[in-house]
């Protein structure tokens, strides 16, 4: 009995720890440094995704030749929100060095959206690679006690 109450508490403390996304959270900084790769938020329960905004285009202030910059904005996000969000700037999603373009990037796991890629979406944890290892775990722990 007491072995299978440790069990217990040890797979209620895993499902709660994968419960909590970390994504990491900027906004409107001109590139991927500083602050949008140290500052890390905790999402909220609801929220299972990560979201990446880059937008290029010219500032909303004067420049001496009119240059372009990235606004780049991190978040935590809901996965159904964050894919409508990128269905609708998909037009937008040009990546033209001499045009102004906007992208939105989702993924799933913590800490995901670290880099600013195209590629981002396909950065997934699998929950059930975690649960057999922590099967595999408990099964040994539990038979050579």
């Amino acid at each position: 009995m007491e072995k299978e109450l440790y069990v217990l508490i040890i797979l209620s403390a895993c499902i709660s720890i994968v419960s909590s996304l970390e994504c990491y959270a900027c906004l409107n900084q001109d590139n991927n440094r500083d602050k949008c790769v140290t500052t890390t938020k905790q999402c909220d329960q609801f929220q299972d995704a990560c979201t990446t905004y880059v937008r290029w285009g010219i500032p909303p202030y004067w420049t001496p030749h009119g240059d372009r910059q990235y606004h780049i904005s991190k978040d935590c996000d809901t996965r159904v929100g964050c894919n409508k969000r990128q269905s609708a700037m998909q037009t937008h999603c040009k990546r033209d060095w001499y045009l102004d373009w906007a992208c939105v990037e989702c993924c799933t796991g913590d800490l995901c959206n670290y880099y600013v890629t195209m590629g981002a979406g396909n950065a997934k944890s699998s929950l059930l690679a975690m649960f057999t290892s922590l099967f595999a775990f408990v099964t040994v722990w539990m038979f050579h006690k």
